[in-house]
């Protein structure tokens, strides 16, 4: 009997572009076991370590034998918390049903595709942006749509270019604000825009704000309080 022949990979999985960063993070790591002085510019992490505080509470909740499985959606107390704080920075109203705990901000778009938008389905993304987000989109089934932006709008779409791209197939529009890597920022009023127009057409807007709290001067604005 022959042996059997390695599965092959999923199409997906044989076209998905590597993530360059990883790429140039290993690359300059190794520069740094090598002896080079590296700063680091590739990865979205800052230049110091963990706040001891957040340290000394992971030690005492391990040492208290907090190791098992919490709810899928995350603890919650910890949800109202979230929730809470929407309240007290956005003057949002979250019902603390509605927010999910992730493994980042990654899980959580993934999710938020997986529940929002089908296999063939289109979802408009800003180009330039986030390098993964098409991939994300890609393993969905779905259909990465490039919305190109311009200096001349601070490198984040308009309404009226969202509606100009929107087709019968498009389903979502994945915008981040702050952006990655432009790092501008959606006015509140462009935002409410095209929130408007989305939902006019039974769509979905997918929010990305990671560096919310990364902001100089006025205080981003989240599209939570806009519902």
């Amino acid at each position: 009997m022959s042996a059997s022949a390695e599965p092959a990979l999923s199409d997906f999985a044989q076209v998905v572009e590597p993530f360059r960063v990883m790429d140039i993070l290993d690359r300059a790591q190794a520069a740094e076991r090598a002896g080079r002085d590296i700063i680091h510019l590739e990865v979205g992490e800052p230049d110091f370590v963990t706040p001891r505080g957040v340290v000394s509470a992971g030690e005492i909740a391990l040492a208290a034998g907090e190791t098992r499985y919490t709810p899928a959606h995350g603890r919650e107390k910890l949800r109202r918390a979230i929730a809470q704080d929407y309240r007290n920075r956005h003057a949002a109203e979250v019902d603390p049903e509605r927010v999910v705990v992730t493994s980042g901000a990654s899980a959580a778009i993934l999710l938020a595709l997986a529940a929002g938008v089908n296999p063939g389905e289109g979802v408009l993304l800003p180009d330039p942006g986030y390098a993964c987000n098409r991939q994300f989109v890609a393993a969905r089934g779905a259909r990465p749509r490039p919305l190109v932006v311009s200096a001349e709008d601070a490198w984040q779409p308009t309404a009226d270019a969202v509606a100009a791209a929107w087709s019968d197939t498009t389903r979502a529009v994945l915008l981040a604000s702050p952006a990655n890597p432009t790092g501008t920022c959606l006015s509140r009023e462009t935002l409410a825009e095209i929130v408007a127009v989305v939902e006019a057409r039974g769509g979905l807007v997918i929010m990305d704000e990671i560096y919310g709290q990364l902001v100089f001067g006025e205080p981003e604005r989240s599209a939570a309080a806009l519902h």
